[in-house]
């Protein structure tokens, strides 16, 4: 597709306001980055993928993407790493970051939030939400940074059940 969303329910389409945004997916599993880059390009994202944290970096400064999602736990360094990094390279320092994770631990996301990430995922992945949640990073726009408030929270895909367990 090219930037048109279309609900096949109700046959309605409408051009995808974001289309063209560049985004780099950071993750050790090979079956999860296929699956999203198919995923995000249907949706007119332009997508590359990345199986390790040295390689999300070295891709970073190359592709320059308007947003990364980085799974935490990788080979060859973290997610966290990817993003201590790109903080000393002034092209990439403001990038916003959704970090996905398997792992249950709330210290994760403390830290996600700490170091500025825009949202926090939990695996398994919805993609409706995933897209949901990558339209609202994109138009935060930048990292946050040190001094802007958070409030303790970040954006997040909500729980099936929840419907009010979206969180700015």
């Amino acid at each position: 597709m090219t930037g048109v969303s279309c609900d096949l329910l109700s046959v309605t389409c409408k051009e995808n306001p974001l289309a063209k945004l560049r985004i780099l997916v950071a993750d050790d599993s090979e079956k999860l980055l296929a699956a999203l880059q198919l995923q995000l390009e249907r949706h007119g994202f332009e997508v590359h993928t990345s199986p390790d944290a040295y390689l999300a970096l070295a891709k970073a400064k190359n592709f320059m993407p308007d947003l990364l999602i980085l799974d935490i736990r990788m080979p060859a360094g973290n997610g966290f790493s990817v993003l201590e990094r790109m903080d000393k390279i002034p092209e990439l320092r403001h990038t916003p970051v959704i970090y996905m994770t398997g792992d249950q631990s709330a210290e994760l996301e403390l830290r996600a939030e700490q170091m500025g990430a825009r949202g926090f995922v939990r695996k398994p992945i919805s993609l409706p939400k995933m897209l949901e949640l990558i339209d609202t990073v994109a138009a935060a726009g930048s990292r946050r940074t040190a001094s802007e408030p958070t409030e303790g929270k970040l954006w997040q895909i909500p729980d099936p059940g929840d419907a009010d367990a979206a969180r700015e």
